[in-house]
């Protein structure tokens, strides 16, 4: 079983080798895309940030979510 701290870890590194460059394919207008992580009790929260480089970043929530999740959340996304 992981624990919470490897599980945050592959989100980031899903998010960063392979949800970005999937979006990229899809929408050259992403710059980049960051996983954050807030801890805080009683629950923690996280999200994704989309970069766009001709608008303003995104904020996607994403708290919880599987990895097909986060995808599916982000993807909706995107403009």
């Amino acid at each position: 079983m992981m624990t919470d701290d490897e599980i945050y870890d592959e989100k980031r590194a899903f998010i960063k080798d392979k949800l970005l460059p999937l979006a990229q394919a899809i929408d050259s207008n992403i710059m980049d895309m960051t996983y954050h992580l807030v801890m805080h009790s009683p629950y923690d929260l996280e999200y994704v940030t989309i970069i766009w480089k001709n608008a303003d970043d995104q904020r996607v929530y994403v708290t919880g979510d599987s990895l097909l999740a986060i995808s599916k959340d982000v993807l909706g996304k995107l403009r």
